[in-house]
């Protein structure tokens, strides 16, 4: 009886399926045509103090890119221990370029918590290692054991400020991937190169947080201003001490004018100003380097060359001052008369101003009526306001009575423009 050809073919197809499930060779991911950990740099408190952060260049070389996986899934970072046994943290490469093949970074970052925890310190950096390695458990498999390499710290930062060393690295690095890689990773701005989008896209995902650890990098950053805590503050204060030298009587208390301080030894001595305060050391028995030595506020460091006596004169240096100083010693300095009325030259200076200053407009105003009743006023209003801006600068009024004039003239004026018309 003659059989169906139906009936062989079912037997047959499963027969060779069955061989070549058996005899079929497992794909497994090969081995790269070269491996590389090229630099690693360390950098601490990043996030937060005491934490520790590791960038690093690879090189994970095929002629013929894997197809099955991609480099975070075949490949891990390790940070190894002092012992170069033990493996304190992995991470794999993020997959960008060519699968995250070929050359790229890498972060393997520690919390404080973490650092404190593995005792990482700068001064084993002889002794750690980063490891690139094969992922053992790679879903292709490997054909014998994972590939693997490894290398030192090139760098491990001990001072210097974070944000700044790691943002000059990741910006040389974008410029030189760009190169590699033929795309835009970086451009040039006003405030200089920064990451171009293709390069902060890369890069955050690299190193996570980078827009806190260095700001700088990116072409639109946020910043937390620094508010430096500025003293605005102006009064008198002089105090001298000892140094390396001896000071009789140290602290010694200066007073405004000229004070004779004695240095028992040579050697270095301290001259602190508050803010507002200058003045000058000068030679007398004793000798100081550079005599006069201009004092500035703030420390002063002397050195005296020879024990003895040595002058300090100093005062209050202010916008008032250095007007009052124009006219002290000339004619128009009431110092002496003020001395004997019991007054203080300033004080006097203001009344006589005040004086001169209504005969002046007394007289203009007298003078300008005649001619035009209508302007006359105004002229003196001016001239009011004129002579005791001049008073000022002349350092016979206080910087205080202008403000005041000013501000009841601009009420003045401001009631004659807005609320007379209205009726107010």
């Amino acid at each position: 009886m003659k059989l169906k050809p139906i009936k062989w073919i079912t037997p047959i197809l499963l027969a060779i399926l069955l061989v070549a499930a058996v005899t079929s060779p497992a794909l497994a991911i090969s081995d790269p045509d070269d491996l590389q950990v090229l630099a690693t740099y360390v950098y601490e408190d990043c996030l937060e103090e005491g934490d520790v952060g590791a960038l690093i260049y690879y090189l994970i070389d095929y002629t013929v890119l894997p197809t099955t996986e991609t480099a975070t899934e075949a490949y891990l970072f390790i940070f190894m221990d002092t012992d170069g046994v033990t493996q304190l943290k992995a991470v794999a490469p993020y997959t960008f370029v060519d699968s995250g093949y070929g050359y790229g970074m890498a972060w393997i970052y520690f919390t404080a918590a973490e650092a404190a925890t593995h005792s990482l310190d700068s001064a084993d950096v002889a002794l750690y290692s980063v490891r690139l390695s094969g992922n053992p458990t790679v879903e292709s498999g490997w054909a014998g054991d994972p590939p693997v390499t490894s290398s030192g710290i090139d760098y491990w930062q001990t001072e210097g400020t974070t944000s700044v060393l790691v943002g000059l690295r990741v910006l040389y690095y974008a410029d030189l991937l760009e190169l590699l890689w033929v795309l835009d990773l970086i451009e040039t701005t006003p405030e200089g190169n920064k990451l171009a989008a293709l390069g902060e896209e890369y890069f955050v995902n690299v190193i996570l947080g980078l827009r806190t650890i260095a700001p700088s990098v990116f072409s639109y950053s946020s910043y937390d201003p620094l508010y430096p805590d500025v003293d605005y503050s102006r009064e008198f204060g002089a105090v001298v001490t000892s140094g390396t030298g001896n000071v009789t009587g140290s602290p010694v208390t200066l007073v405004e004018g000229t004070n004779n301080v004695t240095a028992n030894t040579t050697g270095t001595i301290i001259a602190t100003l508050t803010s507002g305060t200058i003045g000058t050391a000068t030679n007398d028995t004793g000798t100081v380097t550079g005599s006069p030595v201009s004092l500035v506020a703030g420390t002063n460091t002397l050195t005296v060359t020879a024990a003895g006596n040595i002058t300090f004169n100093v005062a209050l240096n202010t916008t008032q001052t250095m007007m009052t100083d124009t006219i002290i010693g000339t004619g128009w300095d009431l110092t002496e008369l003020a001395t004997r009325v019991g007054m203080s030259r300033m004080w006097l200076s203001m009344v006589v101003w005040s004086v001169v200053t209504l005969l002046v407009c007394a007289a203009v105003y007298k003078k300008t009526s005649e001619r035009n009743a209508q302007s006359a006023g105004k002229v003196t209003f001016l001239l009011f306001n004129c002579m005791f801006l001049g008073g000022t600068v002349i350092g016979m009024v206080s910087l205080l009575a202008p403000v005041l004039i000013f501000l009841g003239c601009d009420a003045f004026i401001g009631y004659l423009i807005f609320f007379k018309p209205a009726n107010v």
